[in-house]
């Protein structure tokens, strides 16, 4: 009796030493993968940017790939034509600062550009179609009888209006504030979004006129 207890207990023995061993050699085998450490995320970029040539801050937002300034720029440069429409500095602070073409070029921050052609008609990719990329593209609030938009992306355009020069080019006159918006681009006249929605690559004039000398909005985007 003693001996089949001892060969019981021996055969036991056995089977628990089998058991633990492969269970130390499971957790050799798992333990390198469950260590490993996960490279950590790419981080956000920032959600403002501070222009270090007047301390003015504005807010950012990354729209698909792109990081766009999600206000309107307001920087006076120290030559070059720039004006706030109806030359009140309370629609400068609101709507940034109208820019000719030559002086748009040269205003973005450092480490920020002018967007081209190219950059603005992604909009329409990622709005799904250029029916409805302006209301998406529009602030909820601003825009004459309440024709404002979704804002789905808090890009929060404004209707912050432009304005065309006399023929001396000393005087600029200030026009559909509240109605439209109008920004510039590196490689064209420039963008905008209107009233009833739509979402438009600018031309020039059928008379000819190239609104080149015209004061519109700047949104840069990082470089």
């Amino acid at each position: 009796m003693n001996s089949k207890l001892t060969k019981f207990a021996q055969a036991a023995a056995l089977g628990l030493a089998l058991t633990l061993l492969a269970c130390e050699d499971k957790e050799k085998k798992q333990t390198p993968a469950e260590t490993q450490t996960a490279e950590p995320a790419a981080a956000p970029p920032p959600t403002t940017l501070t222009d270090s040539r007047d301390k003015k801050t504005y807010k950012t937002v990354k729209i698909g790939e792109q990081v766009w300034m999600a206000e309107n720029l307001n920087y006076k440069p120290s030559t070059g034509n720039s004006w706030c429409y109806d030359d009140k500095a309370d629609n400068c602070a609101k709507y940034g600062r109208l820019y000719d073409m030559e002086t748009a070029k040269t205003v973005c921050p450092d480490g920020w550009k002018l967007p081209s052609k190219a950059d603005w008609n992604k909009f329409p990719q990622i709005a799904g179609g250029e029916k409805s990329t302006g209301k998406k593209l529009k602030s909820t609030s601003g825009w004459n009888e309440n024709k404002n938009g979704t804002d789905d992306f808090d890009f929060s355009a404004l209707s912050g209006g432009y304005c065309y020069p006399d023929a001396s080019g000393s005087i600029c006159f200030f026009t559909d504030i509240g109605k439209e918006g109008y920004w510039r681009m590196a490689d064209g006249y420039g963008y905008a979004i209107t009233y009833d929605d739509e979402f438009y690559e600018i031309e020039a004039a059928d008379d000819g006129n190239e609104p080149n000398d015209f004061g519109y909005s700047v949104r840069c985007i990082k470089d």
